[in-house]
This record gives C-alpha cells, structure tokens and sequence, in this order.
C-alpha cells in the first residue's frame, strides 16, 4: 500500500491557502465545511458566540457586535465563513450545514444541541469583504457598503443607491413584477438586464413610472435627472433594515458579517463613527434581530485606544 492511499481524501486535491469570504462556489463551500478542524481554542469562539446569539432569542439585547480579530492566516475569515454557512444551514451536498459540525464537537454534546437548536430558526447572513465591495473612500464609505450589501440582498441593485431604492417603493407597492414586464415590452431587454445603465434608457423608464406607479411626467422626469440622489443617511438604512426584519417571525435573524473591516476603517475617524452609528443604531431599533459581525488583525480596543473620549 502506498502512503496517499492510507488516507480518506485525495492528498493531491486542491487546497486553499487563504480562504477568502467572497470565493462562493458549491465545490469551495463543501470542502471548507467538511475539512474545517475545531481546535479547543477554536471551540472557546464558537461556545461564547452561540451562548451571546442565543441569549437574544429570550432576552431582547442592543449588544449586536461581533469584532474577531487575530493575526494574518490566524484563521479568522474562515471562522466567519463557517459561522455565516452554520447560521444559514443550507444544504450541502444533500445534507444541511449543521450536520457536519456533529462529529467535530463529538466531545461536547451540549454545544452542538444548542447550536442545532439555533439553526432551526431562520437566518438570513450577509457575507462580503467591505474592502472589496467598497465603492467609495468618501467619510461615508462604510455605511455605503453596508446599504449595498443588503439592498443586493434583497435582490435590488445596490450598486446604485437611487435605483436600488427606487426599486424597493416599487416592490413595497406590490408591483415589481409589472414594473419589470411593461419595462420589457418598452425597451426590448430584461429590467435586471438593463439597470445598470439605466441613464441610458431615460425614455422607456420615465414611461415605465408613468404607466405602473401613476407618477406625472414631470415627477418622473425629476427622478430620473436627479431630484432623487443615491445618498443615504444612516437613519434611512436602518430604517429599511428594521421594516424587512418586522415582516419576518420573530426568531428570525440577519447578519452582517463583514471581512478585513480593521484594515479598512484603520485609523479613519469618520469610517469608526460610521461604524459605531450602524452598530448602535441596529442594535437599538432592531433589539437583537439584526447583528453586525467584523474581523480585523487588531483587538478592537487597540484601534480606537488613542481615541478613548470619541469612542
């Protein structure tokens, strides 16, 4: 017998030296959860996370943040990915996420009934690297990223804010369907096809906002030549955020979990403000329903230390 044959896997299969939160593929996604190895210190995480989550279930908390930090190829993306496939649980392979994770915590039976318990509720996670889908260095870069990131979500075009919003009062009015078809007919090609460069189709939109919404010519037109920015406010993000979460049972979940946010924010003033808001701001209208978890090579404390008065 040889070596390579005395293991289960193929020892020449592909294996990636970094994970990365944006590499998505069924075939990345099955080998990182059936090959991922909880260590006991791993273990620690995973307990104190699930023990914090679960606790929002019957007390309602304002205490949303998840800041995981850890050197370069400490591992912390992976973490977050695994968290973000847990809390999700869909199927892998045939089998749901969670059911992997049974014979990794083998020797702490009571972890994994609480962590199966949670997946029994529904999640919906944000997963993304905010220095990849930044589209912006402006003082309002973070919240950006984060209103792009659940507008897309939702399956509005958050790389346009005005649009995305557009978007969303017209699928709140019931009639995203009929906006898409009489779109269509007027332009020959698919809405989602087209509205990334929806400037160029001024006549077939403004005509589309006539017909489905009832707006005035002149109403339309001053949406299209922008009367309607694609700014937004925290306030107005989180808003949005609460009014989707509201329409969902009460154990249900979003998470934002965003990758390599300590680099991105760095020492930028206003980025942390930006953050700090969201996070407070999430955790005071949503009360539990809504969380915002971070990696970062530095512990969180050590980047706002020379700021202790401002954060």
């Amino acid at each position: 017998m040889r070596i390579k044959e005395m293991f289960e896997d193929d020892i020449n299969r592909n294996i990636n030296g970094v994970v990365k939160v944006d590499e998505k593929t069924d075939a990345t996604i099955s080998q990182e959860v059936k090959e991922y190895v909880i260590t006991k210190e791993l273990k620690k995480h995973f307990v104190t996370f699930f023990n914090a989550y679960s606790e929002s279930f019957d007390h309602p908390t304002t205490d949303i943040g998840v800041w995981i930090s850890g050197f370069f190829g400490s591992g912390k993306s992976h973490f977050l990915k695994m968290l973000s496939y847990i809390l999700q649980n869909k199927e892998i392979d045939g089998r749901p996420t969670v059911d992997y994770f049974k014979d990794k915590f083998e020797d702490d039976e009571l972890t994994f009934d609480l962590i199966e318990k949670l997946t029994e509720t529904k999640a919906e996670t944000i997963l993304f690297n905010i220095d990849v889908e930044s589209v912006t260095s402006k003082e309002d870069a973070v919240i950006r990223v984060f209103a792009k990131m659940f507008y897309n979500h939702l399956g509005f075009y958050g790389e346009n804010l005005k649009v995305a919003r557009l978007e969303r009062f017209i699928d709140k009015k019931g009639k995203t369907e009929e906006f898409r078809r009489v779109f269509e007919e007027k332009n020959g090609e698919s809405w989602l096809e087209s509205r990334d460069s929806f400037d160029f189709y001024e006549d077939e939109v403004e005509e589309t906002l006539q017909e489905v919404l009832g707006m005035s010519e002149k109403a339309a037109e001053n949406w299209f030549n922008g009367e309607e920015t694609d700014q937004i406010s925290i306030d107005r993000l989180v808003e949005d955020i609460r009014e989707y979460v509201d329409t969902k049972p009460d154990d249900f979940r979003l998470l934002f979990m965003a990758d390599e946010v300590g680099q991105y924010v760095g020492t930028d003033n206003h980025k942390l403000l930006n953050l700090q808001s969201i996070v407070e701001e999430l955790g005071s209208r949503c009360q539990g329903k809504v969380w915002v978890v971070c990696t970062g090579q530095e512990a969180i404390d050590q980047i706002i230390k020379v700021r202790n008065d401002e954060f």
